[in-house]
């Protein structure tokens, strides 16, 4: 009997024991959760873009050509107007030339047409007054003088045709005997001259050697010498012409001569009348002026003469658009920078080909360089002109500057459902280069406090952001309101409270589970 209390003791231990183990099973299971943390959170959006010049352009020559040379190489630093590259222009100056010859022949061709009209105006003036006393007396000076001249001519004719006569009577005759003989005294003189010519050169030749005379007096001996023989030829030639007689042939020569005389004696005597006649109608008309007849031809020389300048002009004026045209021409073989930039590209290099306007080099203007990104369309409504960035690049870390944004783009690309926002940098750093990639948060608006919650608890699914939350010890679904993930984790704009229990990771629990929250402090977010 003693050992029944100690029995049901050992049954009362075993069956507090067993009820024990059924309430552990009983209990849930055990999840972390996170209270919202108040924060003073700036909204921004970010994405990562590139630095653009305000202006990006391709330059290049108006005409087409061989490229002579380039001027700047990438990367270099250029002024408005400065030289970029050159076309060869060989061809264009030739062309410029022969425009400037053309110019040169038009003005002369306009200057004779101007004094063709002040020479048909003054014909209009003479025509259209009385004649002057002096206007007589020049005109029978002229007549006089050109009779003079007239007579002047037919007196040498005249004169002609006496010795070609002379000369025709002699032919005929033949030589005189008087003639042959006086002509054979001449060469017999002739040989005397010869023979002492030669004994007086051969003297002084002997007399040179011995060093009696001068070498000057023996060439004199030896030039006697042979003009006296050159004398005993021509003596010689004349005999046998006397003794041969007449030829054909000179008689025939001098019979034309003959002929040619008469001739121009009488187109002189013709010269002679039509210098007197014409004198005398000269001074008819004259004397009867001014007449209407006269005074209508000059008027139709005035007449004709301007039509002949409003050519010329027109041709000048046509000639000089010409030159023009070919001095643009070769100054459009410079290419020069259209503003002040940065070469980021050669695209035709010296001894390339191009064509019109076609790209030589590629320049952007760097004084005013912008950032260039795209954003999702669903971030319109939250952007406007003026908000603030904060800019960064991996190449460069832990330093920032600050952009604005300058202007939203003009429309939505329709493909990646994007717009451009282009930002201006404020004093942009000196490692800023054309192209750089750069990461751009651009503040929505100025700091305040909002709750947050850590990036792994928000599940976002077509623009729709939940969490899982537990009331009691039964997880809920609850949809929020968020805004941009920042470093922090992400603001909640609506739909928690600071004392809601928000599972940190919802990952493989679902509403309606049966959970114990713990509650955790949130780690760092990203950044941190």
């Amino acid at each position: 009997m003693p050992k029944i209390p100690q029995v049901l003791a050992g049954l009362v231990v075993l069956a507090a024991a067993g009820g024990g183990v059924s309430y552990w099973r009983a209990l849930p299971p055990k999840v972390d959760v996170v209270l919202p943390q108040a924060k003073i959170v700036t909204e921004s959006i970010a994405a990562s873009g590139r630095l653009r010049g305000e202006l990006e352009t391709s330059v290049g020559a108006r005409v087409s050509g061989r490229v002579a040379s380039v001027a700047v190489r990438e990367g270099d630093k250029v002024r408005s107007g400065q030289i970029l590259a050159r076309l060869d222009d060989e061809v264009l100056r030739s062309q410029l030339s022969q425009t400037q010859d053309a110019v040169l022949t038009a003005r002369a061709a306009l200057g004779q047409a101007q004094d063709a009209i002040r020479t048909a105006q003054s014909q209009v003036a003479v025509a259209s007054r009385n004649p002057l006393p002096s206007d007589i007396t020049r005109l029978k000076a002229d007549t006089n003088q050109a009779v003079a001249v007239a007579e002047a001519r037919l007196a040498v004719a005249r004169q002609k045709l006496i010795f070609a006569q002379r000369r025709l009577a002699e032919l005929r005759k033949g030589p005189r005997d008087e003639e042959i003989d006086a002509t054979e005294a001449q060469v017999r003189q002739a040989e005397a001259s010869l023979a002492q010519a030669d004994r007086d050169r051969n003297r002084q030749a002997q007399l040179a050697k011995e060093g009696a005379v001068s070498q000057a007096a023996a060439d004199q001996a030896e030039t006697g010498f042979w003009v006296a023989k050159r004398t005993l030829e021509n003596a010689q030639a004349r005999l046998r012409q006397l003794k041969a007689g007449t030829r054909p042939e000179q008689l025939e020569q001098a019979e034309a001569d003959t002929k040619a005389a008469e001739s121009e004696i009488r187109a002189s005597e013709a010269t002679v009348t039509g210098a007197r006649a014409s004198g005398k109608a000269q001074l008819t008309s004259l004397l009867a002026s001014p007449r209407a007849e006269d005074i209508t031809v000059t008027q139709n020389r005035v007449r004709e003469a301007t039509r002949a300048r409003e050519v010329a002009q027109a041709r000048l004026a046509e000639a000089e658009r010409a030159q023009e045209v070919a001095k643009q021409r070769l100054a459009d073989v410079i290419v020069t920078a259209p503003f002040e930039g940065t070469v980021t590209q050669i695209v035709t290099e010296a001894g390339g080909v191009t064509g019109p306007n076609a790209a030589l080099v590629r320049l952007v203007r760097t004084s005013v360089p912008e950032i260039r990104i795209d954003l999702d369309e669903v971030n319109l409504g939250k952007l406007q002109t003026g908000q603030e960035a904060v800019v960064t690049s991996d190449a460069y870390p832990g330093q920032t500057f600050r952009a604005k944004v300058r202007e939203l783009g003009a429309q939505v690309d329709t493909e990646r459902g994007t717009v451009e926002v282009r930002l201006t940098p404020v004093n942009p750093p000196a490692w800023l280069r054309p192209g750089q990639t750069l990461s751009v948060n651009i503040k929505l608006g100025e700091p305040m406090s909002r709750l947050v919650i850590p990036l792994t608890s928000v599940t976002t699914i077509g623009g729709i952001s939940t969490v899982l939350i537990v009331e009691g010890d039964e997880v809920k679904k609850k949809v929020i309101t968020a805004g941009p993930p920042g470093p922090d984790g992400i603001p909640v704009l609506a739909g928690l409270e600071a004392t809601t229990q928000v599972l940190l990771n919802p990952v493989g629990h679902k509403p309606g589970d049966k959970l114990e929250p713990v509650i955790v402090k949130p780690s760092p977010g990203p950044g941190k």
